[in-house]
């Protein structure tokens, strides 16, 4: 008995061996098993009841049967994303105003193949018979009950996208006409599928009506509170208007001071006064910086500058800088003080000029100041100054008149310039649009005494499908009355040529010069430029330009002069800090003394 209940625990355990080896051998063969026996469908999808191929295509594009590469191992997978992809098929059916549409999703295997058909009953696309707005709050204010009253232009249009256009429109006319709190719950069509008609529903909640306050600023850095207080163009007690929020915020952002503002309005008191609050984060208010450019008329060139951006604690700017090129040197102290009251901005400088070039070498000390006022957002500027200038100069006129040597010419006055612009450029570097213009006129008053006049224009439009193409064109008239030319300062007269006049011509040069090839300068002066743009990438630009000018001794130009005709291409490369510009340009009609080619660079757009 022993021995044979011995022999049967044996069996057994050799028993319960062999079945643990068969089950782990099935579970490591299982991974095999299921590669074998699995099917990977591939899918056929198809869409039935639509004509318009374009809708169809936008709706295969929902589809993620369609545009996903995820591999499908069973039917009940495949249909229950067919279902998901009906769904938003339907609700965009739905958002073009076909609210009576359906959609039967189909799922046919053929082999180790999965058909799927999405059957698409679009019908009538309805239309938008009347608009109702639907207060959500109730308040004592005569708010419009409808969107005419508004001044928005309803146009029968059913789908989504119409629908958030007018929502956001009537709640952009409730911000700008007192309801700073008006928010949209929600919009929603009633449909009446019997007649195809639908009314467009919008709930709508305004808040209590609200009239501008004081603007209340957080405690700063370094600004004072009112400086910033000072830039809110409303007047406490008037109904409350979005957009002078947004005036206000853009003028304190033109301070150059704060790297993030806020302004938000606070909580409308029982009379309907909202004050605003103002939160600012402000940057590092002093700035040093440099730049270079090189051409080849005046070889190279290296710019400096330190500013302090709130030297007394409300915006105002001390601004020391150099200037240093083989033609000119300066050194110059700028002080700003921005004025946001007028509003506009005074300035004061002292600058030290040294010019070598080959029209006339010169030593000119000048102190200025200046009164400056803006309008219509600042695209509107006059401004007036006075300034007193001390010169020493000999000029290549002068030495027309003799071959000996001769004491430079030393000229003591006053400029008294007065200037009125018009500015709507989108972009201060690299303008794309706008028009900038403006006029000036400068009495000279001491040992010289003339008027001199300027007219100058520049605009820019973009052409193309993504506007691709940039076509700018500037122009300049300068004349000087009562004076001969002989008699004005070299310092004064108008010259033409160069990077940032006519390209093609040397510094100066694009006007009469003497026997030894010395630019002269003239009374007057015109000059025209055109220049067409081409992104040829994201941050690259090709371009070609022609630019024309001349100058003469006549106090207004004189058109049956010769003008002087230069034309070239260049590249751009756009950076944060602007285009870094290299231009290379030919004279078309040269002189003797004209080399055959110029070459620039430098930062900036040309104009």
């Amino acid at each position: 008995m022993f021995l044979k209940l011995g022999q049967t625990r044996r069996s057994r355990r050799i028993s319960r061996l062999a079945t643990c080896a068969f089950v782990a051998a099935a579970l490591a063969a299982a991974p095999f098993c299921t590669s074998a026996w699995a099917i990977d469908f591939e899918r056929d999808v198809t869409i039935e009841g639509l004509t318009s191929q374009s809708l169809r295509n936008e709706l295969r594009a929902l589809s993620n049967l369609v545009e996903t590469d995820r591999n499908y191992t069973s039917l009940a997978a495949i249909r229950r994303t067919a279902q998901d992809d009906a769904d938003r098929m339907l609700e965009a059916l739905t958002s073009k105003g076909y609210y009576a549409a359906s959609i039967v999703p189909k799922v046919v295997r053929s082999d180790d193949r999965a058909l799927i058909t999405f059957e698409i009953d679009r019908g009538p696309r309805f239309n938008i018979t009347d608009y109702r707005i639907s207060y959500q709050d109730e308040i004592a204010a005569d708010r419009p009950q409808t969107f005419s009253e508004a001044d928005v232009k309803t146009e029968n249009d059913p789908s989504g996208e119409a629908l958030v256009r007018l929502e956001n429109q009537f709640l952009t006319w409730l911000q700008q006409n007192g309801y700073p709190a008006a928010r949209a719950n929600r919009h929603f069509v009633e449909a009446n599928f019997d007649t195809g008609n639908a009314v467009a529903v919008f709930e709508i909640t305004t808040g209590p009506e609200a009239y501008f306050g004081e603007a209340i600023v957080q405690e700063t850095d370094r600004t004072r509170e009112t400086f910033i207080a000072a830039y809110a163009p409303w007047e406490e007690g008037t109904l409350y208007n979005r957009d002078e929020v947004v005036d206000y915020r853009e003028k304190l952002g033109k301070t150059g001071l704060f790297q993030q503002i806020t302004v938000e309005p606070g909580q409308t008191q029982p009379d309907g006064r909202t004050d605003l609050i103002v939160t600012v984060t402000e940057r590092d208010h002093r700035t040093v910086g440099a730049g270079v450019s090189y051409a080849t008329d005046v070889g190279p060139g290296v710019s400096l500058y330190w500013q302090n951006r709130n030297l007394m604690r409300r915006g105002e700017t001390l601004t020391a800088q150099a200037k240093l090129s083989s033609p000119e040197q300066i050194v110059g102290l700028t002080f700003g003080k921005p004025l946001p009251t007028l509003p506009g901005r005074f300035e004061s400088a002292i600058s030290f000029t040294n010019d070598i070039t080959d029209a006339f070498d010169a030593q000119t000390l000048e102190l200025s100041s200046s009164l400056s006022k803006t309008w219509f957002a600042e695209k509107l500027e006059a401004s007036g100054g006075l300034g007193i200038v001390y010169s020493e100069v000999e000029d290549a006129r002068a030495r027309l008149s003799t071959t000996d040597e001769f004491e430079a010419d030393t000229f003591t006055f006053a400029k008294i310039p007065f200037s009125l612009s018009w500015n709507s450029d989108n972009d201060l570097l690299n303008p794309t649009r706008g028009f900038r213009a403006g006029i000036g006129l400068t009495p000279y008053v001491g040992d010289v005494n003339f008027l001199r006049g300027t007219l100058t224009g520049a605009t820019r439009t973009t052409l193309g499908d993504e506007n691709q193409y940039t076509l700018a064109i500037r122009g300049l008239v300068g004349s000087s009355f009562g004076v001969d030319t002989n008699d004005i300062p070299a310092t004064e007269r108008f010259y033409a040529g160069g990077g940032g006049s006519v390209r093609g011509f040397a510094y100066q040069e694009a006007g009469p010069l003497d026997a030894e090839g010395n630019p002269l300068g003239g009374a007057s002066i015109i000059e025209v430029n055109t220049e067409a743009r081409y992104n040829l990438r994201e941050k690259i630009q090709l371009a070609v330009f022609l630019d024309g000018g001349t100058v003469s001794d006549s106090e207004v130009p004189d058109f049956s002069e010769e003008v002087l005709w230069g034309a070239g291409i260049g590249a751009r490369y756009l950076t944060p800090i602007g285009p870094l510009r290299v231009d290379l340009a030919t004279p078309l009609n040269p002189r003797d003394s004209d080399d055959a080619v110029q070459f620039y660079i430098a930062l900036g757009q040309p104009f």
